[in-house]
Parts: structure tokens; sequence; C-alpha cells
């Protein structure tokens, strides 16, 4: 499955770029993010975004070999293991009834360049995703 790597980046925006708004430093502690982290889950689910991120978050999480500061918003130069910290945590905080992330969970999954608006606009046309998440 083809997902877009900007919906990701503005999902991850919703806590990379928006903690900054405020705050001269990253939070102590992950739990710091969860306001944000809620935040983010209804975007998503507002824009039917939820199952599919949830597919790239463990796609994110199972292969060290993406460049996962990629996905750091810009404002703060978190580097790949903040990423994949802010990433667990998100994981965790809105899944945490699944199972833990296997590789075979996200062997479908392709990140790809596509803009949110297209990604938007071609989601239309695709079929709902099975729910995968609460």
């Amino acid at each position: 499955m083809k997902i877009s790597a900007a919906m990701v980046n503005h999902y991850l925006s919703d806590i990379t770029v928006a903690w900054f708004n405020h705050h001269e430093l990253p939070p102590d502690e992950m739990q710091e993010y969860l306001p944000l982290v809620q935040w983010m889950k209804q975007n998503a689910i507002n824009h039917r975004d939820l199952e599919y991120l949830k597919l790239a978050f463990e796609y994110l999480l199972t292969h060290p070999d993406v460049n996962h500061e990629d996905f750091s918003g810009g404002r703060y130069p978190y580097d790949s293991d903040d990423i994949i910290e802010i990433i667990d945590f998100i994981y965790r905080t809105i899944w945490s009834d699944s199972p833990p992330v296997s590789l075979s969970n996200s062997d479908d999954v392709q990140l790809v360049s596509i803009s949110l608006d297209d990604w938007w606009a071609e989601r239309e046309q695709l079929p709902e995703l099975i729910t995968l998440s609460k």
C-alpha cells in the first residue's frame, strides 16, 4: 500500500512543530506530548487518515534504514532516535491495545512522495480501510 510521506509529516508536525509554539526545548518526558497526540489523533480521524497513519508508523518503527529525520518538522533538530521515540510514544498511546509492532505488519507499506492535497484527493477514490483503531 502506498502512503503519502507528506501525510505522515503533516501529522507528526502536530507534535514536532506545535510543541515549539509555546516551548523552547523538547519536553523532559514524552507524556508532556499527550495533549498534542490527542489533537493529532482527532485531526487524523477527521481526515480519515488514522488507519493509514497507523500503518505508516508501523513501517517507520520497523525500518531503521529510513531517514527518520525527514519527519522532524524542521523547527527543532530532532535526530532519528528522537523521531522514533516520538512515533513509538504516539503509537503506544493511540493504539495501546495493538500487539507489538512487527515487520510483517508493514510488509506492504511504501511511503511515497505525494503532496498532502493530492493524497486526500486520491483517497476520496479509495475504499475505506477496515478500522484498525479506536
